[in-house]
């Protein structure tokens, strides 16, 4: 992507803003120029997104206009502003990128996009539905070590693709008691992978696409329906009762957790730990050797086992840090306002997007020393990856998540081994899910 095109497409959306100060955002002209900058900017962004980020940064400043005429926040500082904000209001975005075509979510906005109230039910439901790992360990424990050996079978893990679907089958166990089909797992993965297809306008969505996208809304709807057979579906309804949930909130927003938070986000974070420690033979030695500290191999690990892993957790943190899974967090202004972009004064109307940019934030060389070196030695407190610690944005299944790859981790160097690894590389330039190619080939489980 030739840098100028992307500082060009900048411009033109400078003007398009002093435009729709003058006209308004939300009605008919304002919304069809939207539109317009909205299309000129997603080509670049998703063909050499970390050059989009990076060359407006230094071009222009560290705040410049992106997709729908967001606001995009790459300094820590600022960053962890928006993020610490309260409270936030929101809108139908995964990411940069806007859900047109609530279709795919069966007429439902995203669980991000909810705000007041509801949001603050959904998050609830969440907290409920997510157990501590402290108090689930060996189960969690026993869950992995099963998904891994699925994996002996076929004896090669592909973690761009094999780990989502270990990751999907294992919390629908955890969180819904049920075990899923090859097929559903397989059509959870496919749903996830289509989820760049909900961010076209309804109307395409449901015609031209609509042979594309018909499997998708299927499999959600049928999944769905699945979850009523859970013995927790009923816990979970009468939960989602007091809070003015009604049942298809409550069901849709479960497969958003599960699927999209929790599958999409914990998958990419696993596959890049294992990408990290495959790059570093001595970092993996390092982890291998606490393992064997902390665990026997024996008996099953519990909370404290996973206490003792301060080694890998901070593999974990560092790893969230250079490769976070959620690159980018959205609000909406609850006022008009002027910002300074490359030296001009832009005025921008209540409900303009506000993004912060954590791959940037997270790589920022006034926070961080040496901020693209990987180290473990970094204080991590307020790590901005799963959305700070703020109780308003922080992400509910946060230990969870960290629990669930620690003990990925901890069975795959402990129980199992493989004979060779392809080559470890993030793309850096395709706006894809955050994970490295990787392939661990000859797959097995140790000898007793």
């Amino acid at each position: 992507m030739d840098n100028q095109k992307i500082l060009e497409v900048h411009e033109r959306q400078l003007k398009f803003s002093r435009l729709l100060a003058k006209i308004g955002q939300n009605n008919p002209i304002g919304k069809v120029i939207r539109l317009r900058a909205y299309f000129l900017d997603l080509p670049v962004l998703t063909k050499q997104w970390r050059d989009y980020l990076y060359v407006r940064k230094e071009r222009i400043s560290d705040k410049f206009l992106g997709l729908d005429q967001g606001i995009i926040h790459t300094s820590y500082a600022d960053a962890k502003r928006l993020v610490e904000t309260t409270p936030q209001q929101r809108d139908n975005y995964l990411g940069p990128l806007k859900i047109n075509a609530r279709s795919y979510f069966l007429g439902h906005p995203l669980c991000l996009g909810t705000n007041g109230d509801e949001h603050a039910g959904i998050r609830a439901l969440f907290f409920h539905a997510l157990p501590e790992p402290e108090e689930i360990t060996e189960v969690l424990a026993k869950l992995v070590d099963e998904e891994l050996a699925k994996a002996t079978k076929p004896g090669i893990i592909d973690v761009k693709t094999d780990l989502p679907k270990m990751i999907v089958a294992l919390l629908h166990e955890l969180v819904l008691n049920l075990k899923l089909s090859e097929e559903e797992i397989a059509g959870s993965v496919g749903y996830i992978g289509g989820l760049g297809l909900a961010t076209v306008p309804n109307l395409i969505h449901n015609t031209l696409l609509r042979n594309k996208t018909r499997s998708h809304i299927q499999h959600r709807q049928g999944l769905v329906d699945t979850y009523k057979k859970s013995p927790k579906y009923q816990d979970y309804l009468g939960f989602g009762a007091t809070h003015q949930l009604n049942e298809q909130q409550v069901a849709n927003n479960l497969f958003d957790m599960i699927h999209v938070a929790g599958t999409a986000g914990t998958s990419d974070l696993l596959a890049s730990v294992f990408g990290v420690l495959c790059q570093d033979e001595a970092l993996r030695a390092n982890v291998s050797a606490e393992i064997d500290t902390v665990w026997d191999g024996q008996t099953p690990p519990n909370a404290q086992t996973l206490a003792q892993l301060e080694l890998t957790e901070k593999v974990i943190f560092e790893t969230a840090r250079l490769y976070p899974p959620v690159r980018f967090l959205n609000q909406m202004s609850t006022e008009p306002m002027e910002v300074e972009i490359g030296g001009q004064r832009c005025p921008f109307q209540k409900g303009t997007r506000l993004v912060a940019s954590l791959f940037t934030a997270n790589r920022d060389p006034d926070k961080y020393e040496e901020p693209d070196t990987f180290k473990t030695t970094r204080d991590y407190r307020d790590l901005l990856s799963w959305n700070g610690s703020n109780q308003e944005r922080n992400c509910p299944g946060r230990a969870l998540s960290i629990a669930i790859v620690k003990l990925f981790c901890l069975y795959a160097f402990k129980h199992y081994q493989w004979r060779s690894v392809s080559g470890v590389e993030w793309d850096m330039k395709k706006f894809a899910p955050f994970k490295p190619n990787l392939v661990l080939n000859g797959f097995a489980r140790r000898a007793n």
